[in-house]
């Protein structure tokens, strides 16, 4: 069921790419993108396409320039398949099978550990990998409830929905937490596991806990606390140094990650302290009604460390939720679905085995029963904000061609407003003032701003001083605007170049002929010469001949 799972939200995108309104000269062109949160994805993208060129990482959702620092071991395969020829949107969505295999297969292993029934493990396994909270839809449905309670149920149903974390690297992470903790345990408690080379156990381990807090980081600190809290507990002394290796490493990239924080980079703007709610009723009627599920499994005599371990998870995942004030806390979720089914599961099962009074014959409908209400409206919900959200996966085709040709032109920032303005970076190569929410400085001022600009709501002399201000040194127009830019910005930018319904403006500057300018005071300022470019990010392989300022 997993298996098709991954392949759904593309078939409902191309679906609507089939039946939707289409926008410009030539129907729409996918980016990539198959999740409701399509600025995340995107910056995926261009995270690729950097490791493509540089290996190292930097942020290409502003115009201040930014080192390159940060390599991900996953984007750094996928700009390498980007760089052989490879599309981007090819070269990410190939992950896919891969991060669904290991989520399937971590997940399976823990509740295969713990929970001792066939049937059990499947209900486990299916709520574990579906669970969403129910009141995210309903208050949806029902029209109810205010902008901010609706977007904290939004964002807590997706994050405790490991199903909808295909959508990145995170479910890799995702699927190795259950490996990394189970690890520990073979660590820990050999005897219970015969057979088994203690060095090799260890690598292993050390290298699942190397890849959760590299690609994860929130759930690499809830392991580096879950594992010698669960040892404490269970008094095993003796056996914490077998703990140094896994642990070292699993902080390792924690490390890596603080450092990046301390540079002069767009890392430490993002690691800076926030402002962001820990609590309100969206908190209460997501997480708290799936820990009051999963109270029934707590009570247990004899616990033997994993079991303690299930039991440590939630509590260890909220602990961290509120330790932190730095990035997008609600990530500290992530992943606790899985032992709060497990307790879920255990715990009602062994309340049904107490009550005589029930017959028997009822357990299997109510089991289900339960289980469609924990899953079944979340996930439908899920597919339908998709599909309700699907033209924000494509760009038009005019859009796209416009794209294309920042991508040839000289390298200089783009002003464009969002959506477009989130693609440039991954399909035109170039900085852009207005794009991902975190890594964008005052993304809602310049949302605004740029808002206004192509909606034609400022005056001719406001535009300017926006156009200039920015720093940018193309004005891309996309196929919704509705301003004059001809008008509004005079001889602030050159002759502008028409895609159909987008166009392109370059921003004039002291002693540089724009792509427009015909003559100088020495004659000619722009000469062509004929190159051949291969349409590497749309996975156009078909040679072009271009002309290039000179």
């Amino acid at each position: 069921m997993f298996a098709v799972w991954v392949f759904v939200p593309l078939a409902i995108l191309f679906v609507h790419f089939h039946g939707g309104p289409h926008i410009g000269s030539g129907g729409r062109l996918f980016t990539g993108a198959d999740h409701p949160d399509v600025p995340d994805q995107l910056q995926y993208l261009a995270w690729i396409r950097d490791a493509g060129e540089h290996v190292l990482i930097s942020n290409r959702f502003d115009l201040r320039p930014d080192p390159h620092l940060f390599l991900h071991p996953v984007f750094a395969l996928s700009g390498l398949a980007w760089h052989l020829g490879v599309s981007l949107q090819v070269a990410f969505l190939a992950w896919k099978p891969i991060w669904a295999g290991v989520l399937v297969f971590g997940f399976w292993a823990y509740v295969r550990r713990l929970v001792d029934s066939a049937v059990a493990r499947a209900l486990a396994l299916a709520l574990a990998l579906f669970m969403f909270a129910p009141a995210t839809p309903v208050y949806d449905w029902l029209g109810i409830g205010s902008r901010t309670l609706n977007f904290g149920l939004l964002t807590m149903g997706l994050e405790m929905f490991p199903a909808g974390y295909l959508a990145g690297a995170g479910a890799l992470a995702l699927g190795l937490m259950p490996l990394f903790l189970l690890g520990i345990e073979r660590l820990v408690d050999p005897p219970s596991h015969p057979g088994r080379s203690e060095r090799a156990c260890s690598v292993a381990t050390a290298l699942a806990g190397l890849l959760v807090a590299w690609l994860h980081p929130w759930q690499g600190i809830t392991l580096l606390v879950l594992a010698p809290a669960a040892t404490v507990w269970s008094r095993r002394w003796d056996r914490l140094r077998v703990l140094a290796v896994p642990l070292a490493a699993t902080a390792g990239p924690l490390v890596y990650y603080l450092a990046l924080g301390r540079t002069d980079s767009a890392w430490h703007r993002v690691s800076q302290p926030n402002d962001f709610p820990h609590f309100g009723l969206w908190l209460y009627l997501t997480f708290l009604p799936f820990v009051l599920l999963a109270l029934p499994g707590w009570p247990g005599r004899q616990l033997d460390l994993q079991q303690r371990m299930v039991r440590l998870w939630p509590a260890v995942a909220f602990v961290v939720y509120l330790a932190l004030q730095r990035s997008w806390i609600y990530h500290a979720f992530v992943g606790v679905s899985l032992p709060l089914a497990v307790l879920t599961v255990n715990g009602w099962r062994r309340m049904a085995a107490r009550n005589r009074r029930l017959p028997a014959r009822l357990l299997p409908a109510l089991a289900v029963a339960g289980l469609g209400i924990l899953t079944v409206p979340g996930t439908f919900y899920y597919l339908q904000r998709l599909h309700r959200e699907a033209a924000e996966h494509f760009v038009a085709s005019d859009e796209a061609k416009a794209l294309r040709f920042l991508a040839h032109a000289p390298r200089g920032g783009v002003l464009a407003r969002e959506p477009l303005g989130t693609a440039v970076p991954a399909f035109a190569d170039h900085q852009t003032w207005v794009g991902h929410p975190t890594w964008t400085p005052d993304y809602g001022a310049r949302v605004a701003a740029a808002d206004a600009l192509f909606a034609g709501r400022l005056s001719a002399l406001q535009a300017r001083a926006l156009v200039r201000e920015t720093g940018a040194r193309f004005v891309l127009a996309d196929c919704r605007a509705r301003g004059d830019l001809a008008r509004l910005l005079g001889q602030t930018v050159g002759p502008a170049r028409h895609f159909g319904c987008a166009a392109v403006y370059e921003v004039a500057a002291a002693g540089r002929p724009v792509l427009g300018s015909r003559l100088t005071a020495r004659g000619p300022a722009r000469a062509c010469k004929t190159t051949w470019r291969t349409e590497k990010p749309w996975g156009e392989r078909r040679a072009k001949r271009v002309c290039s300022v000179t």
